[in-house]
């Protein structure tokens, strides 16, 4: 008579035990839809390494987020893939003062990352 108590036990504890498990394993919703992706992150970066190959006093470089317009143009400029171009307003510190400047960014989307930073005086 025990066997028959033990069995129906261990029959409904397998299907629940199981619903658990795949709801711990499955990715939510809120997470999937989620990216990481920071175009103007990369921008920024490129930017710093390009300007200070050429001016070794050269400090920072911080766009202005609120600023910033996004294009996508998803095209070619001469033989590169363009995703995003990005424009605004940065901040811009070559030793002798930060000062304010206006930038466009060629990105080439997640896998390329950004191909050309030009900076305007504002």
């Amino acid at each position: 008579m025990t066997s028959l108590r033990v069995r129906p036990v261990l029959m409904r504890s397998i299907p629940l035990a199981a619903l658990l498990a795949i709801m711990l394993s499955a990715p939510s919703v809120s997470n999937a839809q989620t990216s990481r992706f920071d175009g103007l992150r990369g921008c920024e970066r490129h930017a710093a390494v390009q300007f200070k190959r050429r001016n070794p006093a050269f400090r920072r470089f911080r766009i202005e987020r609120p600023s910033v317009v996004v294009d996508r143009y998803a095209g070619m400029v001469g033989n590169k893939f363009v995703a995003t171009i990005y424009s605004g307003k940065a901040g811009y510190d070559a030793g002798t003062g930060g000062k304010t400047v206006r930038f466009i960014c060629l990105h080439g989307g997640i896998g390329k990352g950004p191909l050309f930073v030009y900076t305007l005086a504002d």
